[in-house]
């Protein structure tokens, strides 16, 4: 197997200035009542605001590490893949590629998107289910993404222009792709 039979794209890292300031000063404001909840720990509800303030914490670590460490990885092979390697895909089972927009701000999904916790814009259909990709990638780097990946696997675009599919797959791979998103 060659390199050409591997298709690898990796997300990156988006240092996004909103969620990191949130997540700073949620984190700093919640480790200075901590000393206060620990001292009062007998009481339940100290231990209630003890519980409460670390699952906060966590979220924030998490909107963190999101926003600072996470790199969203794809990897496609063609064929059959090397013992050891790391693949997320087979070429053969993606069905369809659909190309998402961004959300709106005022919705629900917008919101998770703002605190850098989205799913990315890409959405790939496969014979297994569906995946999101592309975390961490702008409108034009997620379309060169979504035709790298439809031209890897010899996908054709459908007749709405928006998305990617399998020449011969089922004409209602892209619909149910969409309704279930």
């Amino acid at each position: 197997m060659d390199q050409s039979d591997t298709l690898q794209i990796v997300c990156p890292r988006r240092h996004r200035f909103m969620p990191l300031v949130v997540a700073c000063l949620g984190m700093i404001v919640l480790l200075s009542g901590l000393p206060k909840s620990w001292a009062r720990l007998p009481e339940f509800a100290a231990f209630l605001s003890l519980i409460v303030m670390l699952a906060m914490l966590m979220f924030m670590a998490a909107i963190l590490y999101r926003n600072l460490v996470f790199r969203d990885r794809l990897c496609i092979v063609r064929g059959e893949g090397q013992p050891g390697q790391r693949l997320n895909y087979f070429a053969d089972e993606i069905v369809s590629l659909y190309r998402r927009s961004r959300s709106s701000p005022y919705s629900s999904e917008g919101k998770w998107e703002a605190l850098g916790l989205d799913q990315g814009l890409i959405e790939i259909r496969t014979t297994r289910g569906f995946v999101r990709f592309g975390v961490g990638l702008n409108e034009k780097a997620a379309d060169a993404a979504t035709r790298r990946i439809a031209l890897f696997c010899g996908l054709q675009v459908a007749p709405d222009e928006d998305s990617w599919v399998r020449p011969g797959a089922r004409p209602d791979a892209l619909s149910q792709c969409n309704e279930e998103a």
